[in-house]
């Protein structure tokens, strides 16, 4: 777990990369259940989220009111007050090189080597800086010995990689291509006090294979150099989720004992309210939640648009042991 340095422990940091609509912010929430572990979910996303919308947390209060974010607030910084939230969310944007819907690919190996562009590099070491006091609130507030990040996108999981602080480790959840293009074709409605607001804009499944393409393979080129990567399947963590659990547990050198895992009965989980500021609308959800494989792709996406999928992301298919479909 955490080592300590300056004489303050210091907590392991796990985060799940992934490509969106892959389960990640449920994941996140079950290891948060486990003792010793929290979950901050898309934790890059709070200057946004909680600093500029003043979004519900997932215990019901907006986050200003929430007073788990005010002491990680006061932890942290001296008070949510003290930060820019404007000059925050620049600084986030540094890690896609300023895009948000489809960061910029380029924006990946200037964050390995920040020195070939000066100003990028000042950026990248701020917002560094950042998030390094962030985790450290929430370690102070919870006394956890695992934060589980799932921001989960290649630019934040690139920037942790650099970092020392916190020993980050990776969890890459995959999803079947086919099943992730599905879900953004469809509407979803907005959380929680949102609810009013037009509904999530959907994106093509080509959009969707290329960027499920490119995003895994910029994890798979961390592991190619040595970062600490485990591997899991959103089909897998639906069908066994104890096992899923584990093998997350396992990167930061745990070994789950059957005590850690009582809020699991098979693949029910009995979920507590947490904090989490971002993330889909699993993040809101509490009490029993049964994992339900999700593959309503195989009915609903056309065939034509399954094929599109299958052909854009051939490069990885069947290396995480997806088939494609029957002709």
């Amino acid at each position: 777990m955490g080592d300590e340095r300056e004489g303050h422990p210091v907590a392991s940091l796990l985060a799940i990369a992934g490509t969106g609509q892959n389960g990640a912010t449920l994941l996140c929430r079950m290891l948060g259940e486990v003792p010793g572990f929290v979950a901050v979910g898309e934790i890059g996303r709070i200057w946004e989220k909680g600093l500029g919308e003043n979004v519900e947390c997932s215990c019901g209060e907006v986050f200003f009111d929430c007073p788990f974010w005010k002491a990680v607030g006061e932890r942290s910084f001296g008070g949510w007050h003290r930060l820019d939230p404007a000059e925050c969310h620049r600084l986030a944007a540094s890690i896609t090189l300023g895009r948000s819907r489809f960061p910029h690919p380029f924006a990946l190996p200037l964050i390995l080597v920040p020195w070939i562009a000066p100003r990028l590099r000042r950026d990248l070491e701020a917002y560094a800086e950042l998030l390094d006091k962030l985790y450290e609130g929430v370690r102070a507030v919870t006394g956890a010995d695992v934060i589980v990040d799932s921001m989960k996108i290649p630019g934040h999981i690139y920037l942790l990689a650099r970092q020392r602080r916190f020993s980050p480790k990776f969890v890459q959840l995959i999803r079947d291509p086919r099943g992730v293009a599905y879900s953004n074709t469809k509407k979803v409605p907005r959380q929680g006090s949102r609810a009013d607001k037009p509904m999530r804009t959907t994106r093509t499944p080509r959009k969707t294979a290329s960027k499920w393409l490119w995003f895994n393979l910029a994890f798979e080129l961390l592991r190619a150099l040595r970062y600490p990567f485990a591997r899991v399947r959103y089909e897998e963590f639906v069908d066994d989720p104890e096992a899923a659990l584990r093998t997350c547990a396992r990167q930061i050198g745990r070994e789950l004992a059957p005590e850690d895992l009582e809020f699991l009965h098979g693949r029910t989980a009995t979920l507590t309210p947490g904090h989490l500021v971002a993330g889909n609308r699993m993040r809101l959800l509490r009490g029993d939640v049964e994992l339900r494989l999700d593959e309503a792709w195989r009915r609903e996406l056309p065939s034509s648009d399954q094929r599109t999928v299958e052909r854009v992301t051939s490069p990885l298919l069947r290396r995480y042991g997806y088939r494609p479909t029957s002709r």
